[in-house]
């Protein structure tokens, strides 16, 4: 059985609409608690989401703008860049969603659902929770209909495995585990047999190895560790907020300077930041290596000039992180073989919280 029937994933149509040659960016996001403020590993959240209307669904601060950011790309002309969503959210409140995104001004080209009215039916409520082999899936095979020259980047948060997802989909890809070993370390991580052998069989059928993952986002919302997540790969960016995504993904030219100044705008007057808070996490982003000091001094006076940011000259800033500043971080996949037992350990919660 493939992956599409066992998981029931019905992948977007737009798909087949890319360039085989397209070398550019491909853009993937989960939607609850990275886009949406929504949580659907529970019956009682998922309840929630169904019954909740368009109008009524409350965002993540300022990330809406991101992903228009990304989808309309750097330049004064829009490039409609591919954009998909990965979610765990069930097909029968699609028409919601859609209607969400259209209120938010989010385009795309398609999202890829997870039927869990089938687990509800079935009393199986463990998998509403286990979200690891589903996206494992609905990327393996979102990839296998990419151009291959394609570069990937994601968005997830830290409510459920989605940084596992990422950094285990980079290696299988990669090379780095497949068959056998994946499906040990998918029995390890919690998977059920039936779908550990699912996608491990998959696995082998990849071809050679490739390195598509050029950075993932983790937003951190449940008071997890951020440096927990660099031992998951170079790629990885755990930020605390939009501010912090957009000041990376413009540091790589991906968005306009204008797109950062309107998740600032967003997160002032619609969500209560203040403009120390604001300078607080430019800081911590620095400090951690999602960005270069280059990047903040030239935003500092753009975001200052708009009221965003304290009075205090950005210098004051760049003295107060000296000795705390992080090399900035890769944006790019490292290969390097580890065993299942130093994969285990890689993969596993300890120093998440």
């Amino acid at each position: 059985m493939s992956l599409e029937k066992h998981f029931e994933l019905v992948l977007p149509a737009a798909l087949k609409k890319l360039d085989p040659n397209f070398d550019g960016y491909i853009f993937v996001s989960d939607i609850d608690r990275t886009y949406l403020d929504t949580q659907i590993d529970s019956l009682g959240g998922l309840l929630r989401a169904a019954f909740e209307t368009p109008e009524r669904k409350t965002n993540i601060p300022g990330f809406s703008i991101v992903l228009r950011a990304v989808r309309r790309g750097p330049f004064e002309v829009a490039q409609a860049n591919p954009l998909y969503f990965l979610s765990a959210s069930p097909p029968q409140i699609s028409a919601k969603i859609f209607a969400k995104m259209k209120l938010d001004g989010v385009e795309h080209d398609g999202v890829i659902f997870k039927n869990q009215l089938k687990h509800i039916q079935s009393g199986n409520f463990n998998k509403l929770r286990e979200q690891l082999s589903y996206k494992l899936a609905g990327l393996l095979q979102l990839w296998s209909r990419s151009p291959k020259n394609a570069k990937l980047i994601f968005f997830g948060d830290d409510s459920e495995s989605d940084a596992v997802v990422f950094s285990l989909f980079a290696e299988i890809v990669a090379g780095g585990v497949r068959g056998r070993e994946l499906y040990q370390l998918l029995r390890y991580l919690g998977v059920g047999r039936p779908e550990a052998i699912q996608v491990a069989w998959a696995s082998r059928n990849l071809g050679e190895a490739s390195f598509p993952v050029h950075a993932a986002f983790i937003n951190l919302e449940t008071g997890s560790q951020p440096h927990y997540y660099d031992r998951l790969g170079p790629f990885l960016f755990a930020t605390e907020s939009s501010l912090q995504t957009a000041l990376t993904l413009a540091e790589f030219g991906l968005i306009r300077a204008r797109a950062v100044v309107s998740v600032a705008r967003d997160l002032v007057l619609q969500h209560d930041v203040s403009p120390q808070e604001m300078a607080d996490a430019i800081e911590s982003g620095a400090s951690r290596g999602l960005y270069s000091t280059d990047t903040i001094e030239a935003f500092w006076p753009l975001l200052q000039s708009n009221g965003f940011l304290p009075a205090r000259p950005f210098v004051k800033s760049l003295e107060a992180l000296q000795g705390s500043i992080k090399e900035v971080k890769s944006w790019r996949f490292w290969y390097k073989k580890h065993s299942l037992t130093e994969l285990k350990k890689k993969y596993s919660d300890e120093g998440r919280y």
